[in-house]
């Protein structure tokens, strides 16, 4: 009996000597997040998903496909946690809606004015039919892209239609005449013999893919916003220093070839904004692009998130 005892009190001791870290693991927080599509422009958040990162910082995370005009009503209701598009996020706070941008991935767009093999310039634009997302980051695109190349805009004609997932099919099928396409349609576009007709990144800094979220959430759950950045921050460090790992992600999960692989990955790394925080001139285009180029930046931005979680990085 005494032997039992003992061997009890070992093994208690044993028990209470073990680390906290390494008792039972707190259960992960349940976050919804919402994107616009599957497109490469949003890699840093499928790849902080099915890399780990979320889960790495006590998250999980849940992505679901919205239209970009349902998700500031979807935030204020509680519907979904994050939204990852800066211009829905302005555009929601511009209106009044209590939304911010916390942080940016990218300092521009993606967004390249892709033509049928037909269409040569800008110029051979006029006419033409255009599919975009009405009131989107692609939709702003093109209209600077038509303006920078002497056209206006009001000379061809503008359809509205989904993401670059499907904008693509609709050019292969020559339903529409350009769109400017995400990552990696433009790539595979430019493989197939269809025209280029400029990129946003080439001429200007552009908010388009980061953190949104309501500010009740940066007020009362700071902590997960702050476990989202830390996730954002390990994902694009990722993504830029491991490419022999992150080329062999996007042939699997964008179902590319290792050449388009490549290519998409150099071209996502030179965006990337390495410690998140939300740039003023790319602020500045959005708020333009909203007709609202004198609003102050706090308006639509809270990097205090931001800026607390790279202070205790140091």
């Amino acid at each position: 009996m005494k032997f039992l005892i003992s061997k009890l009190a070992a093994l208690l001791l044993l028990v209470s000597a073990v680390p906290p870290g390494f008792a039972a693991e707190r259960p992960l927080e349940k976050i919804r997040i919402a994107v616009s599509s599957k497109s490469l422009g949003f890699l840093d958040t499928w790849a902080a998903k099915e890399r780990g990162f979320f889960r790495k910082h006590g998250l999980d995370a849940e992505i679901i496909a919205m239209r970009p005009p349902l998700t500031i009503g979807a935030l204020q209701a509680g519907e979904i946690d994050y939204a990852i598009g800066a211009s829905t996020i302005s555009r929601g706070a511009i209106s009044g809606a209590p939304v911010r941008i916390v942080s940016l991935a990218l300092r521009s767009s993606f967004h390249t004015l892709v033509a049928r093999p037909a269409i040569k310039t800008i110029a051979d634009m006029k006419g033409k039919t255009i599919a975009v997302t009405v009131g989107a980051a692609d939709d702003f695109v093109a209209r600077h892209l038509l303006r920078r190349g002497g056209l206006d805009p009001r000379d061809v004609h503008f359809v509205n239609m989904g993401g670059s997932d499907t904008r693509f099919p609709a050019l292969h099928a020559g339903t529409i005449d350009a769109s400017p396409l995400s990552l990696p349609f433009f790539v595979i576009a430019k493989r197939q013999g269809y025209n280029l007709l400029g990129t946003a990144s080439e001429v200007l800094d552009m908010a388009t893919v980061g953190i949104g979220t309501s500010l009740k959430k940066i007020s009362q759950e700071r902590e997960q916003v702050k476990k989202m950045v830390r996730a954002q921050l390990d994902t694009l460090r990722w993504i830029k220093t491991q490419k022999a790992e992150v080329v062999p992600f996007l042939q699997k999960f964008y179902g590319l070839d290792e050449g388009m692989a490549v290519e998409s990955h150099a071209i996502y790394a030179k965006l990337i904004i390495d410690d998140a925080r939300p740039l003023a001139e790319a602020i500045k285009t959005v708020l333009d692009q909203q007709g609202k180029p004198d609003l102050p930046l706090d308006r639509v931005v809270d990097a205090s998130v931001v800026e607390e979680v790279l202070r205790e990085r140091r």
